[in-house]
């Protein structure tokens, strides 16, 4: 099957003009380029692009939705915040799973095919609903203190639990994750050399208060996820993006409750705050860290090129001029979605 489109984001986001993805019967890209006849499905006047990678999002405390009048900590802090006493007692009566199923389908209607996803509770019930809804779900499980049957993990933060129990959990699991210098009283605690040294946390969030020296303590390897719109809100600053790049960093919505899972509504913020910033940030930065940077850091929706599946989502194209990543960074909006493009099957986006 060859699927024709006005601009096709291929590879590293390469804008191809009219372009054309040529798939096998089991949905994998076997050729990408510019159209030059033959029998095509013509997509339309669309962006063909990689689904969008949510890097960061709590799902559960939208049971809490925009109660957002009390410090970050009294909201959000384990073991006393306010979202884990509403969380739990909505888990252990069981009314969780019809929340998560509205969060998930609001998700997917933003174009999201991959969530990094940090649970309270349920982690199973959280990855559940997602994948019912198209996502591929990589959650993590919050440890309260203890060692949960779940494959991944996290701590809300590494300065809340003795070194000896984070090297438990290094031990016990296959990925683990921590938010890192998200406030400054963490990041004065060393929550950062706790994360690399103790924990040894595969994906690290936040990295608000973060000076150039200690960016460069954190490997390659890592995964790092900023979260702009959160940041702004809670503690008035947000990571410092641009000395990041090197990492390949994820963009996240984080917690429900206060933002909409929304990953076009992030680039949109990041865009604005880097030019009241003075950042260099390009537009195709900005789409990467939403997209293709999930795939090379956790293998999150791969890149519209041979030898993967095709995981696409059509967008309508600019109304006016070229500059395309520009539009989508700065300008689109889920409304914008046309179809969602798995393998050989194109379909409509939920209603």
């Amino acid at each position: 099957m060859r699927l024709r489109a006005r601009y096709v984001l291929a590879g590293g986001l390469e804008l191809v003009a009219d372009g054309v993805v040529e798939v096998d019967d089991g949905g994998v890209v076997v050729g990408v380029g510019r159209y030059t006849g033959g029998v095509a499905a013509d997509l339309g006047n669309v962006v063909l692009m990689p689904q969008l990678v949510n890097g960061h999002v709590h799902v559960l405390d939208a049971a809490i939705l925009d109660r957002d009048d009390m410090y970050i900590d009294d909201l959000v802090g384990w073991p006393h915040g306010v979202k884990y006493h509403v969380v739990r007692r909505l888990v252990e009566r069981g009314r969780h799973t019809a929340l998560l199923e509205k969060v998930a389908r609001r998700m997917r209607r933003y174009g999201v095919g991959c969530a990094l996803v940090y649970a309270e509770y349920a982690a199973g019930d959280v990855e559940a609903a997602l994948r019912r809804w198209g996502i591929e779900a990589v959650v993590f499980q919050e440890a309260h203190g203890g060692f949960p049957s779940y494959p991944n993990v996290q701590v809300a933060t590494p300065v809340d639990h003795p070194p000896e129990y984070l090297r438990q959990l290094r031990a016990r699991y296959r990925l683990v994750s921590t938010h890192v210098s998200e406030t400054e009283d963490c990041h004065e605690a060393g929550d950062l050399e706790l994360a690399l040294k103790v924990l040894d946390a595969d994906v690290l969030v936040h990295l608000v208060h973060l000076t150039p020296e200690e960016v460069g303590q954190i490997p390659p390897s890592k995964t790092v996820v900023v979260n702009p719109r959160a940041n702004a809100y809670f503690v008035g600053r947000v990571a410092p993006v641009p000395q990041l790049l090197h990492l390949k960093p994820l963009l996240g919505t984080d917690n429900v409750f206060m933002n909409e899972p929304d990953p076009w509504a992030e680039m949109r913020f990041l865009h604005a705050y880097a030019a009241a910033a003075g950042w260099r940030l390009e537009e195709r930065e900005i789409l990467s860290m939403a997209t293709v940077w999930g795939w090379e850091k956790m293998r999150c929706v791969p890149p519209i090129e041979p030898g993967h599946r095709l995981r696409a989502i059509a967008v309508a194209a600019p109304y006016a001029g070229e500059k395309v990543l520009k539009f989508l960074v700065k300008r689109a909006a889920h409304t914008d979605l046309v179809a969602f493009v798995e393998g050989s099957s194109i379909e409509p986006p939920p209603s």
